[in-house]
Order: C-alpha cells, then sequence, then structure tokens
C-alpha cells in the first residue's frame, strides 16, 4: 500500500478490509493549507472520527473558517462548536504543523489556537503571517515577539522551523534566545532572519534562504558576521533572472563555505532558450562551495531530455567548478553521478543514475462549505 501512488488510495477504500489500511495512509499527511473549507470538513470528520486524529503525523490546515469573525457567518455542526477547534486538540501525534489562514501568532482573539499548539509535541514548525495592512505598534510587537517565543519554549524537540517571508521583522528575530531553540537544526526563512538564528541555534546544520519571487539583494542582508561555517546543506529559493550582480551571488555562497549540498531554486522558470546565460555566470560562482558534493535544481531547464550528450556536457560545466561534485539532481527530478571517464585522460563524464519519485498529492480546488450539505 505505502509504495502505490497516493492518487489511487482512495479508490481502495471502498473495500472494507482495506479501508483501515488506506486510512493509517491518507491521515498520516495532510495538506489542506490553501483550502478553508476542505480543512473545516477534516475537522469534522475528526470530531466523529477521533480515531483518526490520532494517525496524523504530518498537517498542514487552514483555519481561516475558524477565526470568530467567521464564525458568525458559518453554521458549524454541533459538534465542532463553538469554535471548531476541538479535534485538533485530539490530534495528539501531530509531529509537523503549519496553520494558514490566519494570524494565529498575534491575533488574540485566537489564543485558543496557541494553547492547542503549545500542548503538542512538534519537531517541526511553519509559522506564517500574512501582509499587514498597516504597521503594528509597539504593543502589538511585543505580544507577537512574547507569544512566539512562548511556543518555541513549549517545544523542546522542535528541529525545522519554517518563518514565512513577512512574518516579522528581523529586529523581532533577534528577541529569540538559545534556550528557546535548543535542537533547532534546519531553519527555512527570509534572509534578513539569518543572522539572528546562525546566531542563537548551535545545532543548526541546514538553512534554506527564501527569497521568494524577489533578486539578489547582497547589501539588505547585511555586513555583519555570520556562524556560516556550520552549515552543510543549504538551499536558496529566489528568482534568478533578477540576479543582476552575480558576484553578488558567489559573495553570498562564499559565507557558507562547509556547504556539500545546495538545493538551488529559480521562482520563474528558467528555460533551455536562455539557459546559455545561466550556463556562464551560475557554475563559475559555485567555486565558493570547495566541499560541494551535491547540486539540486528546481525550475532550471539544465538538462535535455531528448540529447544526452548535451546533458552530458552541460552537466560537466558544474563538475569543472566544483572538484568534488558526485551528484546532480535536475528539474526532471533524475538522478545524475559523475563517473570517471571512459576515454582515458578525459577526467570524468555524467550518467544517469536513476529516475526519483514525488509521492506527494495536493488538492486544486477547495469544496463547498459544510452547510450547503444540507
Amino acid at each position: 500500500m505505502f509504495f502505490l501512488p497516493i492518487c489511487s488510495i482512495p479508490h481502495f477504500m471502498v473495500n472494507k478490509k482495506l479501508r483501515p489500511v488506506c486510512e493509517q495512509y491518507l491521515y498520516r499527511f495532510i495538506r489542506l493549507v490553501c483550502h478553508p473549507y476542505r480543512s473545516l470538513r477534516l475537522l469534522n470528520t475528526l470530531a466523529h472520527r477521533p480515531d483518526l486524529a490520532l494517525l496524523i503525523r504530518d498537517l498542514h490546515i487552514n483555519l481561516d473558517r475558524c477565526h470568530p469573525k467567521n464564525l458568525a457567518s458559518s453554521k458549524l455542526p454541533e459538534i465542532l462548536q463553538p469554535d471548531g477547534l476541538a479535534p485538533l486538540s485530539s490530534a495528539r501525534n501531530i509531529r509537523s504543523l503549519h496553520i494558514g489562514g490566519l494570524n494565529w501568532l498575534s491575533d488574540r482573539s485566537v489564543a485558543n489556537i496557541r494553547r492547542i499548539v503549545s500542548n503538542m509535541e512538534l519537531t517541526s514548525l511553519v509559522i506564517t503571517d500574512p501582509r499587514r495592512s498597516r504597521p503594528d505598534d509597539d504593543e502589538e510587537v511585543n505580544q507577537r515577539v512574547s507569544n512566539l517565543r512562548a511556543i518555541l519554549q513549549s517545544q523542546p524537540q522542535l528541529e525545522f522551523l519554517y518563518l514565512t517571508l513577512h512574518a516579522f521583522e528581523a529586529s523581532e528575530i533577534s528577541a529569540i534566545e538559545v534556550a528557546d531553540v535548543p535542537n533547532l537544526r534546519r531553519f527555512k526563512g527570509n534572509p534578513q532572519y539569518v543572522g539572528p538564528i546562525l546566531n542563537i541555534a548551535p545545532k543548526l546544520s541546514k538553512l534554506h534562504l527564501d527569497f521568494d519571487f524577489g533578486g539578489l539583494s547582497y547589501k539588505s542582508l547585511g555586513e555583519e558576521e555570520w556562524n556560516g561555517h556550520r552549515i552543510q546543506d543549504l538551499a536558496i529559493s529566489m528568482n534568478l533572472k533578477r540576479v543582476s550582480n552575480w558576484d553578488h551571488f558567489e559573495r553570498l555562497l562564499a559565507r557558507f563555505p562547509n556547504t556539500e549540498s545546495l538545493y538551488l531554486r529559480s521562482s520563474d522558470l528558467v528555460y533551455s532558450s536562455i539557459l546559455w546565460y545561466y550556463l556562464e555566470n551560475l557554475p563559475p560562482r559555485l567555486r565558493a562551495l570547495p566541499l560541494l558534493r551535491k547540486l539540486e535544481t528546481r525550475n532550471i531547464d539544465v538538462t535535455n531530455t531528448e540529447d544526452l550528450d548535451e546533458t552530458v556536457e552541460v552537466l560537466l560545466k558544474f563538475k569543472q567548478h566544483c572538484p568534488v561534485l558526485e551528484h546532480f539532481i535536475d528539474a526532471n527530478n533524475r538522478q545524475w553521478v559523475y563517473v570517471p571517464s571512459a576515454n582515458e585522460g578525459s577526467g570524468f563524464s555524467a550518467k544517469l543514475d536513476c529516475q526519483l519519485e514525488s509521492n506527494s498529492f495536493f488538492h486544486r480546488f477547495d469544496v463547498l462549505p459544510l452547510e450547503r450539505d444540507a
């Protein structure tokens, strides 16, 4: 069952004997952070089947319909009264959590959500806070920082933290202390958060710089010293088409000299028609990472599925500047390995190792409100 594509699992649930097995798989990882009505239906299901709540390990949920301003216009089933959140309290085995749809960390009217999260035992947490319509006053900022620290302190086993792009100001992140994140090993967020995080997370070894749809503004990163030498696994998300100064890109990489694995994702697709520009500028900048062994690209079409020789030629451009590079994962989720060339004196070649599988499933659309069922 666990080796089947996840989209095929629901077809097996008509069989009474297979249904419990399917449920264990389907409820283990749930991705509904963009779907408020699907999320509400999930809570309704969990209210009737608390045994399913115990199966959930990784939950991405949208609680927009549980906000007090929306509850007034919603006709919640009696089992979900008063705020729809009771089933979330029964999901005691959640280890990874992402709540979307509302400012649950700073909104005073949803303190119950913060209480529920504080009682969880998380190893992974995503905190998102949509753009604010107006600047917060000092009291609101202090309250948000206080709530953030309280949540972090309630999760001593937290290993991964993702603060989305507009969640906080960099000065607010500086208020976090070492004791708040004693076991943090992975962080993803705004590059402006990185300096403070590196200084207060002694076990941090994996870092994801999220530039969103912007290019690289090196000056915005600040000139203070970073403890980047501890990072071995580096990921960067940005719009490569907006990188105007590739020397700045190299200076950014140089802050993490011990990186062994690099994940590079462009927020805008880079097609083969303009690939020559990136092949001239990107590979030489990787010399700033002398220990790089694995390189993965997303939305950067550096390989040609129809021409093996051309692909090998492109991959060798990266190997030329990264002497110890061993693996390359392309935008088509294919893993390549560098091997000694069969031609004597030709150095290295590249060969296709395997096609990696992606077994994630996302709903494209939301569903109708619960009250439409009546």
